[in-house]
C-alpha cells in the first residue's frame, strides 16, 4: 500500500524519491507511489524536509512527526534551529507579531479587543485572497458544497424542534434566516472565520426555559425574548470589554478532549436515535427498511469516496475530483435513486426535508390568520408588556449569556488548538464583541433564535480545509497524522451561508431530499470527528490487550500504563455522564454549567490523583 511504501525517515529528501501529496475535502493527504510521480508531475507538491530542532518530544509529536526527530537543542550558532515566524519549526504559540499574546488579561478595559482588531487586520486581505491560491481553490470549493448540507440539515432539524418548543412562534424560517445572515456577518468580521455559526443545544435549552417562564407568569413570549436578548447583548459587550474571554486560557487539553468527545458522541447518538424513532414510528415496513438502507448507503459512500484516491481506479485527476466532491455526489445520487425507486417499491410515507416555500414569519395571528411583522413589537401584541417584566428578563438573560459564553469560547478553543498548526492567530475578544454588539441585537429585533458556534460543524469545516499527511511511527507500530497546511480564509464561510439564504427560495427543490440522507451525513460527521482526539486514541490503545502491539505515541512511551488507563477512564466516564444529561430535556440546561466545572476539576482535583510528570504529558 502507499502507506507501507512511505519511508520512516520523513526527513530524508531526494530529487528522485520525492513523493507527491493529494488532499481530500476532509484534510486527509495521501502519498502517491514513486512509480506514479512522472505521470502526475502537474499535481506535484514539493516534499518538505524536516531539520532536527530543539523541540521536546511532546512538541514534536503535536506536529505529528516521529519522535526520533526530536533532538536536544543545539547551539546559538545553529541557523537551521532558528525558525522564522510561521515556519514549520516555529514555536507552537507564535506571538512574534509584536502584539501581546492571545487571551492575555489587560487592566485597561477594551485593550484586548483593540489588540485583536489590530492583529486580525493584518490578515484581512489574505483571508480573502488565500482561498483562490491554486493549492487551496479545489479544497475550498468542495468544502463549500459539503458544508452546505452539513449546516442546512441541523438548521432544519433545530427549526422543527424550535417550532414545537415555542408553540409555533419560532420555526424553520427563522432558524434558516438567523443561520444565513449571522453566518454572512461572521464571515466578514469574526475573529476566527473557520468557526461555523448555527443552532445549538444550549440555545434550545435556553428557549425552552424562557417559554416556560413566560407561561408561568402569563407573559407574551416574543416581547420577553426581545428584552432578554437586549440584556444578553449588553452583558456580552461588558464581559468582552472586561476581558472575561481571558479566563478561557485556563482550559487545557483535558477539558478540550472531553468537550470534543461529548459533542462527537451527541452527534452519533442523535443519528442513532433518529433511526430508532423511525422504526418506533407509524411508518410502513417498507419506509423503515428504506430509511436504514439510505442511511447506510450515505455513510458507506461518503467513506468510500474519501478513500478513493488511495486506489488504482481511473486516474489521479478523476480520483482527486471524485474524492473532493464525494459527499455532494452522494447526496445528489441517493436523492435521485430514492425518487425513482420509492414509487416502484410502493413506499409513499418516506420523510423528506420540510423546507418552507414562502419567506414569512412562522407565527400567525389567530384572529386574522396573517403572519406577524418581522420587527418584534417590544411593547406587546395582545396586551401591553409590563415594565417590571422588562427588568425581570435580566435573570434569564444571565443564564443565556453564560450559555453563549461557553458555547462561543469552548468551540473556538477546540478550533484554535495548537495541533491545528494555524499561521494566523485568533481573536477571541473580537469574536465575542461581534456576537454581543451585532448578532444578539439583530436576532432580538427580528425574533430569531440566536446562533452560536456549532462545535461539530466548526471542526468539520476545519478538517475540510486542512491538508495532512499520514506517516508511520518510528517502529512501524501505528501511524500518526501531520498537518501540512490549512486554507485559512473567509470565502468558504461566506459562500456556505449565502447558499443557505438562497435555500430559502429553493424550498420546492430541497423538499425532494430524503431525511435519511441527512441522518447519514450526521453519522459520518460524528465518526469522522473522532480522528484527532487523543482521548479516543488512548481508548483504542487500551482496547489493544497485547501491549507489544501498542503504537509508539509519545504518551504511550512516556507515561506509566496505569496512569494513562486511569486518566482515560476518568475522561470517558465524564463524557458519558455529560452525554446522558444532554439527552434529558428536563436537566439539559445544566450541561454548560457542568462543562464549566471541568476547569476547576482539572486545576484542583486531577493533580491529586496523577503525578505532575504524567499530567505534563497527557494534558499537553
Amino acid at each position: 500500500t502507499p502507506m507501507n511504501q512511505l519511508s520512516t525517515d520523513v526527513g530524508a529528501s531526494s530529487p528522485s524519491g520525492t513523493d507527491e501529496l493529494e488532499t481530500d475535502p476532509f484534510g486527509v493527504t495521501f502519498m502517491l507511489p514513486e512509480r506514479r510521480a512522472k505521470e502526475f508531475d502537474h499535481l506535484a507538491v514539493p516534499a518538505q524536509r524536516f531539520p532536527q530542532t530543539g523541540m521536546s518530544r511532546r512538541e514534536w509529536s503535536v506536529k505529528g512527526l516521529p519522535l526520533d526527530f526530536a533532538k536536544e537543542q543545539r547551539g546559538e550558532g545553529d541557523i537551521e534551529a532558528k525558525a522564522l515566524p510561521g515556519s514549520d519549526d516555529a514555536p507552537l504559540e507564535n506571538t512574534d507579531d509584536g502584539l501581546p499574546p492571545v487571551l492575555k488579561f489587560h487592566r485597561l478595559p477594551g485593550k484586548g479587543l483593540w489588540v485583536d482588531i489590530k492583529r486580525r487586520s493584518r490578515y484581512y486581505r489574505t483571508d480573502w485572497t488565500d482561498a483562490f491560491l491554486p493549492a487551496n481553490l479545489s479544497i475550498v470549493v468542495s468544502t463549500i458544497l459539503f458544508m452546505l448540507f452539513a449546516c442546512l440539515a441541523p438548521a432544519l432539524a433545530f427549526g422543527s424542534i424550535y417550532e414545537t418548543v415555542t408553540k409555533g412562534q419560532i420555526g424553520i424560517m427563522e432558524t434558516l434566516l438567523a443561520t444565513g445572515v449571522c453566518g454572512v456577518i461572521n464571515a466578514f468580521v469574526s475573529g476566527q472565520p473557520l468557526t461555523i455559526q448555527g443552532p445549538t443545544g444550549p440555545e434550545l435549552a435556553y428557549l425552552s426555559m424562557l417559554i416556560g417562564l413566560c407561561g408561568s407568569l402569563n407573559l407574551e413570549f416574543m416581547p420577553a425574548k426581545f428584552w432578554a436578548g437586549l440584556w444578553q447583548s449588553l452583558y456580552t459587550v461588558v464581559y468582552t470589554l472586561l476581558h472575561a474571554c481571558s479566563l478561557i486560557s485556563k482550559v487545557t487539553r483535558f477539558t478540550e478532549e472531553i468537550f470534543s468527545a461529548m459533542i462527537t458522541m451527541i452527534e452519533i447518538v442523535a443519528a442513532g436515535t433518529n433511526i430508532v424513532n423511525v422504526f418506533l414510528g407509524k411508518a410502513s415496513i417498507g419506509a423503515k427498511l428504506w430509511t436504514l438502507i439510505i442511511v447506510s448507503l450515505t455513510y458507506v459512500m461518503a467513506v468510500k469516496f474519501r478513500e478513493l484516491r488511495t486506489s488504482d481506479w481511473l486516474n489521479a485527476n478523476l480520483r482527486k475530483n471524485l474524492s473532493n466532491y464525494g459527499v455532494s455526489i452522494t447526496i445528489i445520487s441517493l436523492t435521485i435513486l430514492s425518487s425513482l425507486l420509492t414509487p416502484v417499491l410502493g413506499i409513499f410515507d418516506l420523510r423528506y426535508l420540510n423546507v418552507p416555500t414562502i419567506i414569512e414569519p412562522t407565527w400567525k395571528d389567530p384572529m386574522t390568520g396573517l403572519a406577524r411583522p418581522w420587527i418584534v413589537q417590544a411593547g406587546g401584541y395582545a396586551k401591553p408588556f409590563p415594565t417590571w417584566a422588562i427588568f425581570l428578563m435580566i435573570a434569564p438573560a444571565i443564564g443565556g449569556c453564560l450559555l453563549g459564553y461557553l458555547d462561543q469560547n469552548l468551540t473556538e478553543v477546540l478550533v484554535n488548538r495548537k495541533d491545528r498548526m494555524f499561521k494566523k492567530l485568533p481573536a477571541y475578544h473580537l469574536s465575542n464583541m461581534v456576537v454581543g454588539l451585532v448578532l444578539y441585537p439583530f436576532c432580538a429585533i427580528l425574533g430569531l433564535p440566536a446562533p452560536h458556534p456549532a462545535t461539530v460543524r466548526s471542526l468539520a469545516h476545519v478538517m475540510a480545509v486542512t491538508s495532512t499527511v499520514t506517516v508511520p511511527l518510528p517502529d512501524g507500530k501505528g501511524t500518526t497524522v501531520r498537518v501540512t497546511g490549512v486554507a485559512e480564509q473567509r470565502v468558504s464561510h461566506l459562500a456556505i451561508h449565502i447558499l443557505i439564504l438562497i435555500c430559502l427560495t429553493a424550498g420546492s427543490v430541497l423538499r425532494y431530499v430524503p431525511q435519511p440522507i441527512i441522518i447519514g451525513i450526521f453519522l459520518y460527521l460524528g465518526i469522522a470527528s473522532i480522528r484527532g482526539n487523543q482521548m479516543f486514541d488512548r481508548l483504542f490503545v487500551l482496547l489493544t490487550f497485547e501491549r507489544e502491539r501498542w503504537p509508539s505515541y509519545y504518551y504511550v512511551q512516556d507515561v506509566d500504563r496505569r496512569e494513562m488507563t486511569r486518566f482515560t477512564i476518568y475522561q470517558t466516564v465524564i463524557v458519558c455522564v455529560l452525554v446522558a444529561i444532554s439527552r434529558v430535556s428536563q436537566i439539559a440546561i445544566v450541561f454548560p454549567f457542568l462543562m464549566a466545572t471541568m476547569v476547576p476539576v482539572r486545576i484542583y482535583l486531577i493533580p491529586r490523583f496523577f503525578s505532575k510528570e504524567s499530567i505534563d504529558v497527557l494534558d499537553l
